[in-house]
């Protein structure tokens, strides 16, 4: 998927924030309202292949591909999840379906690793892509969008993406820069684990960085500010995935997501507040707790608790834990605290949590996206030691990353 040669990159940055937006947080437009209103020349009677998922809406709440539809003709709709609105099948095939309202074709990709097939775009003049981040690198649409543009580079297609925010912010980076042996399908791309960038931001990156060279148009959003949570923007939030019911849960899933591949604890997946937990019938809460306080961990609290998952690991048991309390959420490092959090736990219970198991390695080793960090708490490093070793690389993507932001703080 690496390409070394020079592509030449046609990127249109439509961003178009006004003075009255820039003063105040809650009026933010995302990608799709600012083409319909502004741009509506740029799909007019245009043969549309896009790439969404359930939670990509409007202004008036109405889904992309039918704002889309109301100007231009939707031949496929590409989505990473099974099929979220009505559909019916096909007459010749039985294993192809159409959307019930605008007849496009349906293609489920749900490994993000699979490039979709050039012969989808045969009669398509236009690649829309537009749908709602999570702001985590291991969030397949992110390795989805790349591969998309990678197809529109091969067929000469050009692409248009409709940005909307990252609802952790647009400044907030933790973790490891994903090391090249660990690509799969939560990152192929070498970006931190939290990237602080929005999906227009990301696609501009990834186009020049890693050579996709993709013709890409960006439509940017109006009041958007870099430091807004997605509370800040005024936007209703539509769950991405079950798993990501609110627009803070990307935080806490930032910071236990990765940890709870090991399998052996809940992260609170079956509760009402999936991955705000720590949770297992051998875990004391209390002093879980008073060891992880003792960090004093910048924006985060921790609190003792029994929880009963309704699903998942721990089903129907009363379960002891910990609770994640975010207090400030600029200052709080999702990857940090997850590496104390697993840290802490590995120096409380060795024997339960399986660092040197090769399976939950693996696991463990391709969310967080290096395996130095796991080698280097089983090897009782401390913890800002693991921290530091992670800088340099941070910086470098840092640096990089400051040539593609469109955004103001």
């Amino acid at each position: 998927m690496f390409k070394n040669l020079e592509t030449k990159i046609s990127a249109i940055i439509l961003l178009l924030i006004m003075f009255s937006y820039s003063q105040s947080f809650g009026a933010v437009k995302a990608g799709i309202d600012v083409l319909a209103t502004q741009h509506p020349t740029m799909v007019k009677g245009k043969k549309l292949a896009v790439l969404t998922s359930k939670a990509a809406l409007d202004s008036n709440l109405s889904h992309t591909v039918d704002r889309l539809a109301k100007a231009a003709e939707i031949k496929v709709i590409i989505t990473g999840d099974r099929f979220f609105r009505e559909s019916i099948p096909g007459n010749d095939n039985a294993d192809e379906y159409f959307d019930a309202l605008t007849n496009a074709k349906v293609v489920e990709i749900l490994d993000p690793l699979k490039k979709p097939s050039k012969d989808i775009f045969e009669n398509v003049d236009l690649i829309v892509i537009d749908f709602q981040d999570i702001g985590i690198r291991y969030y397949k649409y992110v390795t989805l969008m790349a591969q998309v543009l990678d197809v529109a580079r091969e067929i000469k297609m050009p692409v248009i993406l409709l940005d909307r925010p990252n609802p952790i912010n647009g400044k907030t980076l933790s973790g490891p820069v994903l090391e090249v042996a660990l690509r799969s399908r939560f990152g192929v791309y070498p970006i931190p684990l939290i990237y602080g960038m929005t999906i227009a931001e990301l696609a501009l990156y990834f186009n020049k960085v890693f050579g996709l060279g993709a013709n890409l148009t960006v439509i940017g959003m109006e009041g958007y500010k870099r430091r807004m949570s997605y509370s800040d923007t005024g936007l209703h939030w539509v769950p991405p995935s079950d798993f990501i019911p609110e627009p803070t849960t990307p935080l806490y899933y930032a910071a236990t997501g990765f940890i709870g591949e090991i399998g052996v604890f809940s992260t609170g997946v079956g509760t009402n507040r999936p991955f705000h937990y720590i949770l297992a019938p051998w875990i004391d809460g209390e002093i879980l707790c008073e060891k992880l306080e003792s960090y004093n961990l910048p924006g985060i609290r921790f609190i003792a608790v029994q929880e009963k998952p309704y699903y998942g690991l721990y089903s129907g048991q009363v379960t002891n834990g910990i609770e994640l309390v975010i207090t400030h959420t600029e200052s709080f490092d999702p990857f940090l605290t997850g590496t104390a959090i697993l840290k802490t736990l590995y120096e409380l219970y060795p024997d339960r949590i399986p660092l040197q198991n090769q399976a939950a390695a693996e696991a463990i080793d391709c969310l967080a996206g290096s395996s130095s960090i796991r080698e280097m708490i089983i090897s009782n490093q401390p913890l800002m030691q693991i921290y530091s070793s992670l800088q340099p690389s941070l910086t470098n993507f840092i640096q990089r990353r400051n040539e593609f932001l469109i955004y103001s703080d």
